[in-house]
């Protein structure tokens, strides 16, 4: 019953087309990320949020304070995740929603099958 709703609700709210593309590090760290040849890209529908309010995560300690830091992200892309996806996309890999290119920052599961991306606009 749970696996039904959560189909229904993405049918209704992911309207919008979402690329996965993968990328992999440099040659060498001093190199930008590159295409993952090994990941084929793939479509799939999701939900695009534009300026979400701030994550506190704990994973982006400031050097010196003692709790979390408040992040920014200029959007959130949420999706279902049904099983059929080739790959997971990961921190560094890149979105394409409405022709503009986003990098993943980083990625929360809400407790059901969506996946949420928080991503900012890639670098040229």
């Amino acid at each position: 019953m749970e696996r039904r709703l959560e189909t229904d609700a993405a049918a209704l709210f992911d309207t919008v087309e979402v690329e996965a593309i993968a990328r992999k590090g440099g040659t060498t760290v001093n190199h930008r990320r590159e295409a993952d040849p090994a990941r084929a890209s793939f479509p799939f529908p999701g939900s695009v949020e534009f300026n979400p309010p701030p994550l506190r995560n704990e994973q982006f300690m400031q050097a010196g304070k003692t709790g979390p830091a408040n992040v920014a992200f200029d959007a959130v892309i949420t999706a279902h995740d049904d099983g059929t996806w080739p790959w997971l996309p990961k921190r560094g890999d890149h979105l394409v929603a409405d022709t503009v290119i986003y990098e993943i920052a980083d990625i929360h599961r809400d407790g059901s099958s969506r996946r949420v991306f928080y991503i900012n606009k890639a670098k040229p």
